[in-house]
């Protein structure tokens, strides 16, 4: 009668250790199935590739929005119709893919003509002001984050599917798309707020509001993408176009 009791007890133990095996086991081998499923996959894909191989480059870069579209820059900021076409053709050249990024003013601050920015320019109230600017920072990043994350999505997948990441053209003196140069939105905004509406024209705007207002550092959302490239450990070049010269008169590619 012990010895049953006791085999009794241990019973229902084994069964769950043999539930415990069996249920490794099926995984292990799910595991191994998978693995060679994919492996035969990738094998396919290979042979599909090399047997439609085509003329294309394998080669892309990604460009600031607006230098493919100066209709979506700032008003008075536009000096072609609207590519740059010594951008274009630089790149055209070397057979490189280009990959258009969104606008990030374009979707943060009101679309095309960026209405949002110019609300200081209006608005003569210093404490509505103060809770204006540090909303407008905050939403910016907020959405200059999100366009970023899609920027560093397509960037690995061009890079999984086998393509080369030439790299990323920002644009010189934009509080956005600057890689060593951008116009801090603190004091733009603050120029906006002394400026006289009826006075403000092209060649004030662009000499003293966005010239003066010049800093060394990363655009907004060129350091968030920075960042996640970093995060990522993903490695891709950054190159600058120069919109100071642009305002000047003078035609100006990139050197890649």
């Amino acid at each position: 009668m012990v010895e049953d009791f006791f085999s009794a007890e241990k019973k229902p133990q084994k069964l769950v250790w043999a539930s415990v095996f069996v249920m490794g086991w099926a995984f292990v081998e799910t595991i191994k199935y998978y693995s060679l499923l994919i492996k035969n996959m990738n094998q396919k894909r290979v042979a599909l590739i090399n047997s439609l191989k085509d003329e294309r480059s394998k080669k892309v870069i990604f460009l600031s929005h607006c230098l493919l579209n100066e209709n979506t820059r700032y008003l008075g900021g536009a000096f072609r119709k609207g590519v740059v076409s010594e951008v274009l053709e630089d790149i055209q050249k070397r057979g490189i893919g280009i990959v258009q990024m969104e606008c990030p003013e374009q979707k943060a601050w009101g679309g095309v003509l960026k209405s949002y920015i110019w609300i200081p320019l209006y608005l003569k109230s210093p404490l509505l002001l103060k809770i204006f600017l540090p909303f407008f920072i905050w939403n910016t990043k907020r959405i200059y984050k999100r366009i970023a994350k899609g920027v560093i999505e397509e960037i690995r997948d061009y890079e999984k599917s086998g393509f080369h990441v030439v790299g990323i053209v920002g644009v010189s003196a934009s509080p956005t798309c600057g890689v060593t140069k951008s116009v801090n939105i603190s004091s733009f905004i603050k120029f906006m707020e002394k400026a006289n509406p009826r006075e403000i024209n092209r060649k004030k705007l662009n000499k003293e509001y966005i010239m003066g207002s010049l800093v060394n550092n990363r655009g907004l959302f060129i350091e968030e993408l920075k960042k996640m490239l970093e995060k990522k450990k993903i490695n891709v070049r950054f190159y600058e176009y120069d919109l100071v010269k642009e305002i000047e008169g003078k035609k100006m590619g990139i050197r890649l």
